[in-house]
C-alpha cells in the first residue's frame, strides 16, 4: 500500500467517526468543540481529531420556550500513525449524563 492511500485511509478513519458523532449533536449541545490534525511526509504519515460536546439539557425548542432534557458530556479522541517500521492506532471514548 502506497503513502498516499494510507494517509487518506487514516484521514477517512479519524474524520468519519468524529463528522458522525459531532455534526448531528452541534445542533442540540450547549457547548461544543472539535479539532484534527493531519501530516505526511517522507517517513510517515499521522492523524488526529477530538470531539467533545456538553449540555446542561435545556434548549429552545424553535417557538420561543424551552425544553428540558438529559444533560451530559461526551468525548471522543482518536489518533493512527503509519510509518516505514510499522502502524499504531488508538483512542478513547467517555460519554456522562
Amino acid at each position: 500500500m502506497d503513502r498516499k492511500t494510507v494517509t487518506r485511509f487514516a484521514f477517512a478513519a479519524v474524520v468519519a467517526p468524529a463528522l458522525a458523532f459531532g455534526a448531528p449533536t452541534a445542533a442540540v449541545a450547549d457547548s461544543f468543540f472539535a479539532t484534527g490534525h493531519t501530516e505526511a511526509g517522507l517517513h510517515g504519515a499521522s492523524q488526529s481529531a477530538v470531539v467533545a460536546f456538553a449540555t446542561d439539557g435545556h434548549h429552545e425548542n424553535g417557538e420561543g420556550g424551552h425544553e428540558g432534557g438529559k444533560s451530559g458530556s461526551f468525548y471522543i479522541e482518536k489518533h493512527s500513525e503509519a510509518g516505514p517500521k510499522g502502524a499504531s492506532e488508538g483512542g478513547a471514548v467517555s460519554a456522562a449524563g
